[in-house]
C-alpha cells in the first residue's frame, strides 16, 4: 500500500521541477510546492507544512541543505537531497537527523519511489525514537499530517527518466545504495 504524501520541491533547473511535478502524482502522491530556490521552499512551508521535501542542492539564494536545515527548525520534516554531483563535501553538510537520503541525477521513477518510501520509515523510526512511540503511519502522536492510503502503484519503463543507467543513489552519511 503506498501512502498519499504531500510533497514539496525544490529545483533551479525547470526541467527537473518540471518531472517532479509530473512524475509524484503518477506515484500517487501531491505535489503541494514547486520552488525555484531554498528561500521559496522555506516560505512555503512554514506556511503550509509537507510531509516530506525533496530539493536539489545547489540553488541559488539559499542551497537546499541551508533550506531544509531552516525548515526542520520549524517542524521536524523528512528531506531527499538531490544533486548532479556525487560531492563528499555536500555529503558532510548534509549530515542531519531529517536528510533521508541523497539522490544523484538522472533520477529514474522507480530510485524515486523506492527513496521516498525509505525516507519516510527511516523518518518515522527516528520519531519514534524520539518520542518513545510505537511506529506506524496512523500513530495519532505523529506530528505529520497523516498520509491517505493509496493502492500500490506499479513503474512501468515508460515512465522513467530518459536516462539509459541507473543513477547512482546514496544515503545522507555518503554511502552508496546497492540497486537490484
Amino acid at each position: 500500500m503506498t501512502l498519499r504524501l504531500r510533497i514539496a520541491v525544490a529545483d533551479d533547473e525547470f526541467d527537473m521541477r518540471e518531472y517532479f511535478a509530473r512524475i509524484l502524482p503518477r506515484l500517487g502522491h501531491e505535489v503541494v510546492c514547486v520552488a525555484e530556490n531554498g528561500r521559496q521552499l522555506v516560505d512555503f512551508c512554514q506556511a503550509s507544512p509537507p510531509d516530506l521535501v525533496i530539493t536539489d542542492i545547489r540553488m541559488p539564494e539559499m542551497d537546499g541543505i541551508e533550506a531544509s536545515m531552516a525548515i526542520n527548525s520549524h517542524r521536524p520534516t523528512p528531506v531527499i537531497l538531490v544533486s548532479a554531483f556525487h560531492d563528499a563535501n555536500l555529503i558532510r553538510r548534509a549530515k542531519d537527523d531529517h536528510v533521508e537520503a541523497y539522490l544523484v541525477k538522472p533520477i529514474k521513477q522507480a530510485d524515486l519511489k523506492t527513496a521516498i518510501a525509505l525516507s519516510m520509515r527511516r523518518f518515522e523510526q527516528v520519531r519514534a525514537v524520539q518520542q518513545d512511540t510505537p511506529v506506524g503511519p496512523h500513530n495519532p502522536t505523529s506530528q505529520m499530517s497523516q498520509p491517505v492510503p493509496l493502492e500500490s502503484q506499479p513503474c512501468s519503463p515508460s515512465d522513467v527518466c530518459e536516462s539509459d543507467h541507473a543513477p547512482a543513489r546514496h544515503d545522507a552519511r555518503g554511502g552508496e545504495v546497492p540497486g537490484k
